[in-house]
């Protein structure tokens, strides 16, 4: 493979197929929208994708945007066709905070696909990512929160450090968290749970997907992580409030791993 390109990430549907790709200095983005334009065994491994898309009309040029399609018994690709994503602006100043290059820090591991450690100024940090424009909608929910709980004096959650761009800093596609070192709870710790949560709600927060593996035990501590589906009280979801208490019991006795990830 190519040093100056790397296959950063994928998300394969039926028929289309979106990558996100690093070239020197560049991430650029490729949506394939027939499946049939890359080969079944060219799809999932990042140096066979690679020289697969290689051969796309255009792949040489100067591009963020590469958009693949089948064309007059051919492929035909058009370049810039849709603008790279990034966070909106409400979002963004909803929780203010520095801004870094992604490019610019060390990857110390994957932990999901949107998730990895960095390294920044010698400390391991997470950093969750929007990869592609239909991940936005949940970052940025989680962003606003992130930036309530901090006004609201809620600290037993991540901390959140500041946002990570990629090439211009009004390219925002995702932020950086501290790292959070602890063990899931089990039923012992309910009670630490129960208060984390209901203070939580105090601030005006439901958590909305509260299963254990969203939960980290830090000393004698229950913190928070994963807001991509938090509501606020102030929207009318005081039962939804009440039932996350009430079935949080439950959620720490689930044996299933719903909600690992």
């Amino acid at each position: 493979m190519d040093e100056q390109e790397e296959l950063l990430s994928l998300d394969l549907e039926d028929d289309d197929y979106l990558y996100r790709i690093r070239r020197g200095h560049r991430i650029v983005y490729v949506s394939v929208l027939h499946a049939d334009i890359v080969p079944p065994e060219h799809r999932t491994e990042g140096s066979r994708i690679l020289s697969h898309l290689r051969l796309l009309p255009g792949w040489d040029g100067e591009w963020r945007t590469l958009t693949a399609r089948k064309r007059g018994g051919g492929v035909e690709c058009t370049v810039n066709e849709s603008e790279a994503h990034k966070l909106d602006g409400g979002a963004v100043s909803a929780c203010a905070g520095p801004a870094y290059n992604i490019l610019e820090h060390e990857r110390c591991g994957r932990i999901i696909v949107s998730m990895a450690r960095v390294l920044v100024g010698g400390t391991v940090c997470v950093v969750k990512i929007a990869r592609f424009r239909h991940e936005l909608e949940a970052l940025q929910r989680e962003v606003r929160v992130y930036g309530a709980l901090r006004d609201r004096k809620f600290g037993l959650c991540l901390g959140f450090i500041g946002y990570v761009y990629e090439e211009e800093k009004s390219r925002v596609v995702g932020f950086l968290m501290e790292e959070l070192y602890g063990r899931h709870p089990d039923i012992g710790d309910l009670g630490a749970c129960e208060d984390t949560v209901e203070q939580l709600h105090g601030v005006g927060v439901v958590h909305g997907d509260l299963n254990k593996y969203n939960i980290i035990i830090s000393g004698n501590e229950a913190k928070l992580i994963d807001f991509e589906v938090s509501t606020f009280l102030e929207g009318g979801h005081h039962e939804k409030a009440k039932d996350e208490l009430r079935q949080l019991a439950h959620q720490l006795l689930d044996t299933s791993e719903v909600g690992l990830r």
